[in-house]
């Protein structure tokens, strides 16, 4: 197999080569993979070593969202490799986000744990090494996003590109050292969504279909996060039944192939709206009670285990929502 422009072939590591890399006077690296240049000035911390291969593998599963067809990820392949800057703390980040980024910047320079991904390029910083699984998560979540930035014809709906977003957050590694990624295996999206049922913030659908997480980080930075959680519970409840499920790759291939707007009458306000009534259901009151009280469900039985020492609390889920929620795990 050969790769153009390139010298060798990857490594094991997925890489190709790397090459000093100097940004804002911060002497870094450059990594490039298949798919990826990997820029960063964190090249000294553990999870570098890690990304190459973390982000091929989630680029792969980014793909298989919508299934397959003849045996091919239905989702097209990037048109050329994308950037992904992981910057060594939060400081350099906000200064590059500050020098390439107009004042649209300002909710962006919120965040306080995560990145973001603006025209097919991914920003973010290493987080301390005892974090390094949620680095890597925030790289599949924005790498979802660059993704769609440069390889689908038409953007989605804020909610079904966030949704699926933190579906790809979860991951483990099994026991041939390979990435297996599982929506289900987000503790941290669990947690939040434990939050936010107990302290009465849940929002209802119509509000999370209109929703955008960036308008929320400029105002109510912990609604953000409220949001994400809610996505996710409303991501595994689609996948429970197939129908919605089907539904949801459906938008997927039609914005890839740019066939999304036509479907739903062209851009506006209330697209979420119109694109969820199109190709998940127009009984949006019944999936907002399905919906509530899956979620209810997924954080009674959470609880009760972690009470009973059953099952550890990061990294798993009970073994019941496994079974109930099987789907989610998108398997083509």
């Amino acid at each position: 197999m050969s790769f153009a422009g390139c010298a060798s072939p990857p490594g094991p590591d997925g890489v190709i080569s790397r090459q000093p890399w100097l940004d804002l006077e911060v002497p870094g690296e450059r990594i490039t993979t298949r798919h990826y240049h990997i820029l960063t000035t964190a090249q000294d911390q553990r999870v570098v070593a890690e990304l190459p291969a973390f982000l091929e593998a989630s680029l792969e599963r980014h793909r298989l969202f919508a299934g397959t067809n003849l045996g091919q990820p239905a989702l097209p392949s990037p048109p050329g490799r994308m950037q992904l800057f992981l910057f060594a703390n939060r400081e350099q980040w906000a200064r590059f986000t500050r020098a390439t980024i107009d004042a649209s910047a300002h909710p962006l320079l919120a965040i306080e744990v995560g990145g973001y991904a603006a025209g097919g390029r991914a920003v973010m910083f290493a987080l301390p090494p005892a974090f390094d699984r949620l680095t890597l998560k925030i790289a599949a979540h924005e790498g979802w996003h660059q993704y769609v930035q440069r390889s689908f014809r038409e953007p989605l709906p804020t909610w079904a590109d966030e949704l699926i977003a933190v579906m790809a957050e979860g991951f483990l590694v099994d026991a041939t050292g390979n990435y297996r990624f599982e929506p289900l295996l987000n503790p941290e999206r669990l947690d939040q969504l434990q939050s936010v049922l107990e302290m009465g913030r849940w929002q209802p659908l119509e509000t999370i279909l209109a929703g955008d997480p960036t308008d929320l980080l400029g105002t109510e930075p912990s609604r953000a996060v409220d949001y994400y959680a809610q996505l996710w519970a409303l991501g595994l409840y689609l996948a429970v039944e197939q129908s919605r499920w089907l539904g949801v790759q459906r938008l997927l291939r039609d914005a890839a192939r740019g066939r999304l707007n036509r479907e739903v009458g062209g851009a506006g306000d209330d697209l979420g709206e119109r694109a969820f009534r199109r190709y998940v259901s127009t009984d949006i009151r019944r999936i907002d009670e399905g919906y509530l009280a899956f979620a209810r469900a997924l954080v009674d039985e959470a609880s009760a285990a972690n009470a009973s020492g059953s099952m550890p609390r990061y990294g798993s889920v009970p073994s019941t929502i496994l079974r109930t929620a099987g789907p989610a795990t998108l398997e083509p």
